[in-house]
């Protein structure tokens, strides 16, 4: 059995000490207990451990890294006058699991929070974003949250662990890598929202017309021992297919077939 993988994320606060972050918890009534080593979820028992530190001159050059969207924005200059840090870890490899962990930075946000870095996945959100994402996980925002896309010769999926999934990786057809972008974030989004069951040799495309890929079962990309970036689950590599055209048009979008 595939030992669920750990999901960590890391939240800059202005929390001089522990026992501000504790009364901040309580006073901003999210529902959340800090207690101990450990942030309750007091409706649904959900738990998570915190590790809470002094402020790391590192944070904001790693915030800066791996959320340039907003590298330039108010919100990411008061990180860098961050107090401390605090880390809630919790296990990944599912769905709900991801989202409670989500929820449970959300409340840390609320008390006072300047943004979140997902170290499972390598990507920074600011906090009112963030806090926007997780008002709708009803509308799958989770996966943008947690999934990043990294181009090298080839252009593979980050992230997909946190939701017990496998990753995809695809070469860019004729280079074109915002192409290749689109396919791996739609795949990505059809195996998180629809769960398929995916047999090696099965074939996706985005749309009518687009391009046919044949699904293929890999190893996931090994960033080195004990990374939180490995993902257990494997891969999908998207293998480009020439169909004839009578074919395309009646597999379009999600249709799977040997």
């Amino acid at each position: 059995m595939t030992t669920a993988p750990e999901l960590v994320m890391c939240i800059p606060g202005p929390w001089a000490s522990r026992e501000e972050l504790v009364q901040e918890i309580s006073a901003c009534d999210a529902g959340y207990v800090y207690a101990g080593h450990l942030l309750l979820e007091i409706e649904t028992g959900f738990t998570c451990e915190v590790m809470f530190e002094g402020a790391d001159p590192a944070v904001s050059a790693a915030f800066k890294a791996v959320g340039p969207h907003w590298a330039q924005s108010e919100a990411m200059a008061d990180v860098e006058g961050h107090a401390s840090v605090v880390y809630l870890a919790g296990k990944g490899g599912a769905r709900e699991a991801a989202e409670a962990m989500m929820r449970a930075a959300a409340a840390l946000i609320d008390a006072g929070g300047l943004g979140v870095k997902v170290d499972s996945t390598g990507i920074a959100h600011g906090p009112a974003y963030w806090t926007e994402l997780c008002e709708q996980l009803h509308l799958q925002t989770a996966h943008r949250a947690l999934v990043v896309y990294i181009a090298g010769g080839e252009l593979y999926s980050c992230g997909m662990h946190n939701f017990g999934l496998p990753e995809a990786i695809v070469t860019p057809l004729d280079g074109d890598m915002g192409a290749a972008a689109d396919l791996l974030r739609t795949f990505t989004h059809y195996l998180f929202a629809q769960t398929p069951v995916l047999e090696e040799g099965h074939t996706f495309s985005v749309s009518e017309g687009a391009p046919v890929y044949r699904v293929r079962s890999v190893p996931a990309m090994d960033y080195g021992p004990d990374s939180l970036f490995n993902n257990p689950y494997g891969a999908w590599r998207l293998e480009p297919e020439v169909l004839q055209t009578a074919e395309k048009k009646a597999g379009w979008w999600s249709r799977l077939r040997h």
